[in-house]
């Protein structure tokens, strides 16, 4: 274990690399003020000590004992001090961020387990309970008649669609990254000119969205059902997506204030806004529905603008105030904005070179989506099958890759900024491997199952023809078909962050491009063959293909030191302990139903928990769960300390 791991130490044997990997002797200087640090970092112990004796309170409201980190550093400012915090000081004070290669802070090292379960607790939990309490807003939506419902719907994604097109997918994948360089460089002033163009151009779009959106409404409304007044449905249409046009801002704000809080390692404000959002729609739904006695129509609604202000504006409050709920902990953590657009600085330069490809990429992606959606097109059914079948494949994704995801990057972005890339290395090792160990019992687990239900489906009275549960048969088809691709899916959106962390757009448009051209080859070779089963097969290969080639593309652009066979040994491990897993699940499952087919639902529950025991043990005895960090964050006997 190096020096690194331990904090300062004595002077490193090899001089630090500059991002191209070129030794930089000039900063084996700055080493020796290492060994001064170190003296002063033992002075503080006696400061740390008696401070533990009284209790320190954090964000949370949970008491915890101070660490090293929280006392005042020495000659260094915090890590966001650019932004107004304690510390922060002015362009021509004299003082100056750390250089590249320099000491280490705590926040510069790989998290350790503890912190590493907590962020991704939160944000996985954050994303959990959004995605139940998202689900009671879609009920409460489907407790509108059918029309107004469909109505409700079209309108409502009318921004999302101008948002996701123009400024969304940009904004995911650069301001991370940018943001995470500002603090290292203590450049408030960059942050400052990437947040205010953004608030301007986002301001700007919503100007245009109010011009588009009734345009917009008119075109998806071409084809309204014959048994419903189309006249009226074009004006209710119209009319809540203008009111729903403001959204476009206040997403905006969201992404904005998410990726500021991400860049200092803050999850929970970001990851649980959503909830907010989702109990005031749900609220004002509700409220809605209990205005009139019986059904709320849309005629009603076409009546009564009352009833039409408070779908429209009680929705669009949800997300202002999911955006808002984002201030207090930019507050905290010490964010002043100083309005200053400026298209001139040197950091909106940056922003908008990454942007372009990165619009690209969403184009591409919306590309393929349209096309699969053609070849889907003819079946209702198969539509419907596809649409349950892709949720039930991206619910693993959302609660265990994306959080994955959504704390690693930061440090990734860090590491990048300070030319760390012994620290780039480890931490994308680390995510990998964790990202394997979680996603192959997903994905194999997956395959699994679906496959039992459709060859035991049949001869179970609630799946078979004429049952209650009927449908699950075409969905379990489906996701048959989506399962191999889990993996891969998370694997290569987890490679994609890597890329935005080092500020490369470019290649990910070039390797996104490669893998949606893969994925309609396939889907249209695979449609007429197989059916809906070769449209998802076909996402599964292009998914798989692309993560292979972006690893290999990443670590071509990157300095020598991944260590790619660890990571493999880590790989083949899973897939060893998935199988296991994929015959114990099976055995379970067929011996069960050999007692009682009907009961088919339940073995397939029942046998869930099986998988994961014995997915778990074999992690455990073939090695993996070390390898991948498993063990240090397992309570009780299971984990290992140290």
């Amino acid at each position: 274990m190096s020096d690194d791991d331990h904090g300062p130490g004595l002077l490193r044997s090899q001089p630090p690399l500059d991002r191209h990997g070129r030794p930089r002797w000039d900063d084996v200087l700055g080493d020796v003020a290492r060994l001064g640090a170190s003296v002063a970092a033992r002075q503080r112990t006696t400061a740390l000590t008696a401070a533990n004796e009284s209790a320190a309170v954090g964000e949370t409201g949970e008491v915890a004992l101070l660490t090293p980190a929280d006392l005042p550093a020495v000659d260094e400012a915090p890590d966001d001090a650019d932004d107004g915090s304690t510390g922060a000081t002015e362009a021509g004070s004299g003082t100056r961020g750390p250089e590249p290669g320099g000491a280490d802070t705590d926040e510069d090292r790989p998290s350790g387990g503890r912190r590493l379960l907590k962020d991704n607790i939160v944000v996985a939990t954050g994303t959990a309970l959004s995605r139940v309490t998202g689900v009671a807003r879609l009920l409460a939506v489907f407790g509108l008649t059918g029309a107004l419902a469909d109505d409700y719907l079209l309108a409502n994604n009318t921004p999302n669609i101008v948002y996701e097109l123009i400024l969304g997918g940009i904004l995911t994948a650069t301001l991370v990254p940018l943001f995470t360089e500002h603090l290292q460089k203590r450049d408030r002033a960059a942050t400052d000119a990437v947040v205010s163009v953004t608030l301007v151009a986002l301001a700007v779009l919503t100007l245009v969205g109010l011009v588009v959106s009734p345009a917009l409404m008119l075109l998806y409304t071409q084809n309204v059902d014959p048994d419903v007044d189309a006249a009226q449905f074009r004006r209710v249409g119209i009319g809540l997506a203008l009111l729903f046009v403001p959204q476009i801002f206040f997403y905006g704000v969201m992404a904005l204030g998410s990726a500021l809080l991400n860049a200092r390692r803050r999850f929970f404000a970001a990851a649980w806004a959503p909830v907010l959002n989702n109990v005031i729609v749900v609220g004002v739904l509700v409220g809605a529905t209990l205005t009139t006695e019986g059904d709320l129509t849309l005629a009603q609604v076409d009546d009564d603008r009352g009833l039409l202000l408070l779908l429209g504006l009680g929705t669009t409050a949800g997300i202002v105030a999911m955006a808002l709920s984002l201030l207090p902990a930019l507050w905290r953590a010490g964010f002043r904005l100083r309005f200053r657009p400026s298209l001139r600085h040197p950091a909106v330069r940056v922003a908008a070179g990454l942007s372009g490809w990165t619009l690209g990429y969403v184009i591409a992606n919306q590309v393929a989506a349209q096309t699969v959606n053609w070849l889907a097109v003819g079946d209702e059914s198969a539509v419907r099958s596809y649409q349950v079948a892709f949720t039930f494949f991206q619910l693993p994704h959302g609660l265990l890759a994306v959080s994955l995801m959504t704390t690693f990057q930061p440090d990734l972005a860090r590491a990048f900024v300070r030319e760390r890339w012994d620290l780039f290395h480890d931490r994308l090792l680390q995510g990998l491997r964790l990202l394997v160990a979680v996603m192959v019992p997903a994905s194999v687990g997956y395959l699994t199952l679906a496959t039992l239900v459709v060859q035991l489906g049949p001869e179970s009275s609630p799946l078979g023809p004429g049952g209650t549960f009927n449908d699950a048969i075409p969905v379990a088809r489906s996701l048959a078909g989506f399962a191999p691709g889990l993996l891969g899916f998370s694997v290569y959106l987890f490679i994609l962050r890597a890329f935005y962390a080092v500020q490369d757009t470019r290649r990910p448009f070039w390797i996104n491009s490669g893998e949606n051209l893969t994925n309609i080859l396939f889907a249209v070779v695979l449609v007429a063959p197989f059916g809906l089963i070769g449209l998802t097969s076909a996402y599964s290969v292009a998914y798989l293909l692309a993560s292979a080639l972006a690893l290999a593309v990443l670590l071509r652009r990157l300095p020598p030191g991944f260590d790619l066979g660890g990571f493999v040994r880590t790989l083949g491990g899973c897939l060893a302990a998935g199988a296991l897993m994929a015959a114990a699940v099976a055995g379970t499952v067929v011996g069960l139903s050999a007692l009682d087919p009907d009961l088919l639902p339940l073995w397939v529950a029942a046998a869930v928990p099986v998988g994961g025991i014995v997915y778990l043990g074999a992690a455990i005895a073939l090695g993996v769960a070390d390898d991948a960090g498993l063990r240090r964050r397992l309570p009780g006997p299971l984990g290992r300390r140290g």
